[in-house]
């Protein structure tokens, strides 16, 4: 992004923006938006590097107090999809699961292209490849955090809540490829992309602790790495079976209202279906499917959600 600031009448100066894309999306959108105005603009130098500081404000929003939410939105982040669960005061007010594989999958066709034409010596290639994959991820990561809002948005001042992952990303250490796998997951990038956009619409978000959100049974409190097994979630305490994704979401929710909000957790005696969506590359959302049943138990047809 180019950038002309008028220092002196009739001098300018002229340079190329350049940073994370998440904050010069926010950039754009403010020039393009109808609702959003360009505030005060500063020229610094920060650990000898210049830097160009924007304020950007919304005019027909405000970002709501989080601790005035009646809903809580628990979103669970992961290698290949997003789940999502809403509590109230009255319960489970709904859930749904936004599958991405593909980002999975092109990341790791675009890694082993790069590793082919690095070896050849192609080193022009190799940049330009490295380019294509972070606009194939930036552009699906867009598509998919503009969804959690837009579904966030049909529930009564909802509040949005997140793990805080970057201490686990930090000690991430399984050996080099599973490393490597790890560490270019989209999670804050999408986290970030999600909680930014929530913010144009007036909807806070929050942070809460990620300790054994994957492993607690939302039903009964029992803790144990055994309860999951990849998409599988069954608690060796009650039994109870679930979506594993789906039921991270629901107790990164319960720890948003221990933590954020000053109403108690409902009771959860019961969970509604789970519904799973994936996003087609035109940017559509296929209907929802069926991918869970608790009146017949945990089964894997359509964990995989609509086809292409």
């Amino acid at each position: 992004m180019a950038f002309r600031i008028s220092a002196k009448p009739y001098k300018h100066v002229k340079g190329v923006l350049e940073g994370d894309d998440a904050n010069l999306d926010i950039l754009k959108t403010a020039l393009t938006s109808d609702v959003c105005k360009i505030g005060t603009t500063e020229a610094l130098f920060h650990n000898d590097n210049p830097e160009l500081h924007v304020n950007v404000t919304n005019t027909e929003q405000t970002v709501r107090n989080k601790q005035n939410s009646r809903t809580v939105v628990g979103v669970d982040v992961n290698e290949d999809n997003v789940a999502l669960t809403v509590l109230s005061e009255d319960g489970v007010e709904d859930t749904l699961v936004i599958d991405f594989p593909e980002i999975k999958f092109e990341r790791h066709r675009y890694f082993t292209m790069r590793k082919r034409v690095q070896n050849a010596g192609k080193d022009s290639t190799h940049d330009t490849l490295e380019g294509r994959e972070e606009r194939f991820v930036r552009d699906r990561l867009h598509k998919v955090s503009r969804h959690i809002v837009e579904w966030s948005r049909q529930f009564e001042t909802a509040c949005i809540v997140f793990e805080d992952l970057k201490e686990m990303c930090d000690s991430i250490d399984y050996g080099t490829r599973m490393n490597r796998r790890l560490h270019h997951l989209p999670f804050r990038a999408l986290q970030f992309y999600t909680s930014y956009k929530a913010a144009f619409e007036g909807i806070p978000t929050a942070w809460i602790d990620p300790a054994y959100t994957s492993q607690r049974c939302p039903m009964c409190g029992h803790t144990a790495r055994a309860n999951r097994n990849k998409k599988r979630f069954k608690c060796r305490s009650c039994g109870h079976q679930d979506h594993s994704d789906r039921g991270a979401s629901v107790n990164i929710a319960v720890k948003g209202i221990e933590k954020h909000q000053d109403w108690n957790v409902p009771a959860l005696n019961s969970l509604p279906q789970v519904r799973t969506v994936r996003r087609q590359a035109s940017g559509a959302v296929d209907a929802p499917t069926v991918t869970h049943d608790t009146a017949t138990g945990y089964h894997t047809d359509g964990l995989e959600g609509v086809s292409d």
